[in-house]
């Protein structure tokens, strides 16, 4: 008899959340902590997760300075390849830490060691050690990453579209993929009168679209818009969104759970 693999869902960490990203290498550490707790709570909901966070106030920093999501531009990119994949895992490095010290058995995946690009887009990638820590009971964590690009040199792959490619690899692969939850400063989505929008699909998105900002802070890779537009792609292809508060205590396991929680779910 085939044995069942537990369903899949991914947890995005937005790196405004855990980070101030108008300050460099901040950490807002009440707000990582609550997540972190809330991170140990699903993991006893018999379900499999895998964690992304954003770069924050570390990696966007170099990012912008260098230009590197743009590839090799000119002479000093090669030194913003090695700078903003060194804060990236920086950052990553203190995740990694708080949820150990919650007793999460939690391990760091190099999206740069996984995958690779061609002209910003996914060209290959290795899930097998991802898969094989899913199996063992140990929790991946990945984050937004310098990647390397075999047609511009590199790119910026942001947490939004690491998350999104694990997901559709390991859904080719045969797992169930239930959805990915966004965790950021904000109850979803809002509209043009500070409402939030509780879903947001291929019908209704262009209505939403004009309200759509980028980010708060530093941030080469699209802030909301991008997680939107990201989203909605996933939803194509049967991977739907739910964007909430990280900070509101219960929220992201009880959407873990599958539980109705306050927010704006994106769908197809």
């Amino acid at each position: 008899m085939k044995h069942s693999r537990p369903p899949i869902v991914l947890v995005k960490i937005g790196g405004s959340l855990i980070t101030n990203k108008n300050k460099p290498f901040s950490i807002r550490e009440k707000a990582l902590l609550l997540v972190c707790q809330e991170i140990k709570k699903s993991l006893k909901l018999g379900k499999h997760l895998i964690v992304g966070h954003g770069a924050g106030s570390f990696a966007h920093f170099p990012a912008k300075k260098y230009q590197t999501h743009k590839g090799l531009i000119n002479s000093e990119s090669y030194r913003g390849i090695a700078e903003v994949a060194d804060v990236a895992a920086q950052l990553n490095r203190i995740v990694i830490k708080t949820l150990l010290a919650k007793r999460v058995n939690a391990v760091s995946i190099s999206p740069l060691s996984i995958m690779v690009a061609e002209n910003h887009r996914i060209k290959s990638i290795c899930t097998d050690s991802v898969e094989e820590l899913l199996r063992l009971g140990l929790l991946p964590v990945v984050y937004g990453d310098q990647i390397m690009d075999v047609k511009l040199g590199c790119t910026v792959f942001s947490t939004e579209k690491v998350l999104g490619y694990l997901a559709l690899h390991l859904q080719e692969k045969g797992f169930v993929v239930e959805r990915i939850i966004h965790c950021g400063l904000t109850n979803g989505v809002y509209d043009e009168n500070g409402t939030t929008v509780r879903l947001i699909n291929g019908k209704n998105y262009k209505r939403y679209q004009g309200v759509l900002g980028g980010s708060g802070g530093v941030d080469v890779t699209g802030g909301m818009a991008h997680k939107v537009e990201e989203a909605l792609s996933l939803a194509k292809r049967g991977v739907p969104s739910l964007i909430i508060d990280g900070i509101v205590n219960g929220s992201l396991s009880e959407a873990v759970r599958g539980k109705r929680v306050f927010g704006t779910r994106v769908e197809k």
